[in-house]
């Protein structure tokens, strides 16, 4: 099955403040500096230390994941200054699934603010919309309160605890939302 991901990365309005657009060239500072934070390094599967080389990388694979329609992430921007300060994108689509992982991190000057709910809410909405996914899903370290905060926030449900994959070994909880259709349909 074939899923209707654009050969390039979208924008995403949110609200008048914030948007989801694609990363590019120039942003490779921005994303260095915000992976410094220890929370960041902390929660995601970022290389520590990150580097302006890991930066230029993730650049170049989200361009590539993009053109080869298997999506990839965006920047978080305030349209004003258009200045990133969060990542927010597809971490793996599967078609025969119907259902995407959603992964994300936000600067540590930004959170609090209800910017991640949106972000995550918003990219919800376009993978189980203009996309079709039937759901997205969430895997978020028990501990991480703030990311628990945002799936629940976002309108997650907890699905599943305590399980891992090949990417990361952890114990992960899944927190899942689905398209109406697909509860509409009886599956869950």
């Amino acid at each position: 099955m074939d899923l209707p991901l654009p050969p390039s990365a979208p924008t995403i309005p949110i609200r008048e403040d914030l948007r989801l657009r694609p990363w590019r060239l120039g942003d490779e500072d921005v994303i260095t500096a915000a992976c410094q934070d220890p929370e960041i390094q902390r929660w995601t599967t970022i290389p520590v230390p990150y580097t302006r080389e890991n930066a230029e990388f993730f650049l170049e694979i989200t361009a590539s994941d993009w053109a080869s329609g298997a999506g990839g992430s965006l920047a978080l921007v305030d349209p004003r200054e258009d200045v990133p300060f969060g990542s927010f994108g597809f971490v793996s689509i599967r078609a025969d699934h119907r259902a995407s992982e959603i992964g994300y991190w936000l600067a540590p000057d930004r959170r609090g603010h209800g910017y991640a709910i949106a972000a995550v809410t918003a990219l919800s909405e376009y993978a189980l919309g203009l996309v079709g996914l039937d759901e997205v899903y969430l895997r978020i370290d028990p501990q991480n309160v703030a990311s628990v905060a945002v799936a629940l926030g976002a309108g997650y449900e907890l699905t599943a605890t305590a399980v891992t994959d090949a990417r990361t070994p952890d114990l992960l909880d899944t927190y899942t939302r689905y398209s109406p259709r697909h509860r509409e349909e009886g599956a869950a």
